[in-house]
């Protein structure tokens, strides 16, 4: 996310915060609807001054849900952004090769890519005990045979990963959909 985007959520998040918790100290009787100044949003703490039994108790709850909840959106955006830990190719006395996940993801999107019939792919990869499981997301084209689309493509991003990066490769699993948009041709072999 931006800084921009950030900066813009931290301050909503703290209005809407402090909107919380001065409904909540107004409802609990804590503090007078006057707290923030005469006139402004008075009238809308002044009803919550005036709510009683039930619907006091539920003031309160949305308040304290709400506040826990910015409280929990400020931690998140306020803490360190994590880099994602990169795949280890090897190791020696030399030093250290790695590689980013993105990039095997953009090795794997564009072996599947140069398939005649995949007119779109997305992959994600994650490590697993004993290699990578690579899974992409492919729609396709009209009338072609997914099943062996599939194989062909497990077959040469498992090959093509391994060959390219030393990492095994321990699971490619393949989700098809059908191009959905009409006046497409049909894929003929």
């Amino acid at each position: 996310m931006g800084i921009f985007n950030r900066v813009a959520v931290l301050i909503i998040s703290l209005a809407i915060l402090a909107g919380a918790v001065i409904t909540l100290l107004v409802a609990t009787e804590l503090s007078t609807p006057d707290i923030i100044g005469s006139g402004w949003l008075e009238s809308q703490l002044q009803r919550a001054a005036d709510a009683t039994g039930g619907s006091a108790a539920a003031i309160i709850a949305v308040c304290v849900i709400v506040a826990l909840g910015m409280i929990a959106l400020l931690v998140f955006e306020l803490s360190p952004y994590r880099k994602p830990v990169p795949l280890l190719i090897s190791s020696s006395e030399k030093g250290i090769a790695t590689i980013d996940k993105e990039s095997v993801c953009v090795l794997a999107e564009a072996i599947a890519a140069s398939s005649q019939y995949v007119r779109y792919v997305e992959c994600s990869v994650k490590e697993r005990t004993g290699g990578l499981l690579v899974t992409c997301r492919a729609s396709v084209a009209l009338g072609c045979n997914v099943p062996e689309l599939s194989a062909e493509l497990q077959s040469n991003i498992k090959q093509s990963v391994e060959q390219m990066t030393g990492l095994p490769v321990v699971q490619v699993d393949v989700k098809t959909k059908y191009e959905s948009v009409e006046g497409k041709r049909l894929a003929l072999r």
